[in-house]
């Protein structure tokens, strides 16, 4: 029997023993952030967005050190109905530290340089890049995980003339397993035991996959067959949470799709399990989740809401997504913020998401 977190003795008190009670009680003490987005001009948008970025830097922890991305192709696969061709890459994203990724390119060399996308991915279990690069391996449960949240925007985008790159973070899909980190364990029970391996190190896990990602930026500007100046990213979930750190921080994005992420940090982190991949320690204090999303501006940014998703509550992405309104009408830009409701869960919409993309990134 699971003991009660609550007891009331004889003078008639209720003790409440909870951890939960205790958040509840900090959150609620919280003063008020001093870097949320109040800025009421355009330069004091810009000290804001300095002051922001300085701060999740800062709360990150020490970024790692700098090495030649050294990139090979392991395998090319040609896949003649879409006229594509499907390698699997390996880089370095630091010092011995090697991600590896499928991209997406056409059959035929391009006349010209191609918009590229990072796709990617989320939990998906433990499937990592494959779910978005819609790869099975012959395996009924990946398909599965596919089909349910129809998480292929990467092979969508590039059936539509990109190239794409579609990175395992880590802990998922060929970057999962290690020691007390087995291989077959849930994605969120992974991420809890990664991160706090990584925060004893004094280090950040989901700024560690940032900057994996940002890698992943600058293999697709390396590329003569990339356009270095229409690069966009889109992400379901965790991907989510990715896409908007990295299009946060890192201006070289120039489209961005977020798709079931955008909310408060009360209502999906604070009220729910929040895993140990998806934050930046210490950042409530001073930011919350919409603030961020909001350094996106004024580049475009397209947001993605599962009115049925129960793990982001959409009345919570309404609220956040009503700060993200504020920053853009402030730059003058509303019309580069687009929004997609959708009558569904936790899953890729994509009703509006390619269009976006081709507004912005092939115009």
């Amino acid at each position: 029997m699971t003991p009660a977190t609550t007891v009331t003795g004889p003078s008639g008190r209720t003790y409440d023993f909870s951890l939960a009670d205790w958040i509840d009680r900090q959150y609620a003490a919280l003063p008020a952030a001093p870097l949320r987005f109040q800025a009421t001009d355009e330069v004091s948008w810009r000290d804001w967005q300095k002051r922001l970025r300085a701060k999740i830097v800062e709360l990150a922890g020490p970024r790692p050190d700098p090495c030649p991305l050294a990139p090979e192709v392991i395998e090319a696969v040609e896949l003649p109905d879409d006229g594509l061709i499907r390698e699997k890459v390996v880089y370095q994203s630091e010092p011995e530290t090697w991600v590896p990724a499928w991209l997406f390119r056409p059959s035929s060399p391009p006349r010209q340089r191609l918009p590229a996308v990072l796709a990617l991915h989320g939990h998906g279990s433990r499937y990592g890049k494959d779910l978005v690069a819609d790869v099975d391996h012959g395996d009924p449960q990946i398909r599965a995980s596919i089909t349910r949240l129809n998480y292929a925007y990467g092979l969508g985008f590039a059936r539509r003339g990109y190239v794409v790159l579609c990175p395992d973070a880590r802990l998922f899909g060929e970057r999962r397993g290690g020691p007390g980190l087995p291989p077959d364990s849930g994605g969120a029970d992974q991420c809890d035991r990664g991160g706090n391996k990584t925060a004893l190190l004094g280090r950040t896990l989901l700024a560690l996959t940032v900057y994996d990602d940002q890698r992943g930026i600058d293999l697709l500007r390396s590329r003569a067959d990339v356009d270095p100046e229409r690069i966009g990213c889109a992400g379901l979930s965790y991907g989510g949470t990715r896409t908007t750190f990295l299009s946060a921080l890192d201006d070289r994005i120039k489209a961005t799709v977020i798709s079931g992420y955008l909310n408060t940090y009360k209502v999906y982190a604070l009220d729910r399990q929040l895993c140990g991949a998806q934050f930046i320690p210490g950042l409530l204090p001073w930011a919350d989740l919409p603030d961020v999303t909001a350094l996106i501006a004024p580049r475009p940014l397209l947001i993605e809401a599962g009115i049925q998703d129960e793990t982001f509550p959409i009345a919570a992405s309404r609220t956040a997504h009503a700060t993200l309104e504020h920053a853009y009408d402030l730059l003058g830009v509303r019309e580069h913020l687009w929004r997609d409701e959708f009558d569904a869960g936790h899953e890729w919409s994509g009703r509006l998401a390619y269009d976006f993309m081709a507004r912005y990134l092939q115009a």
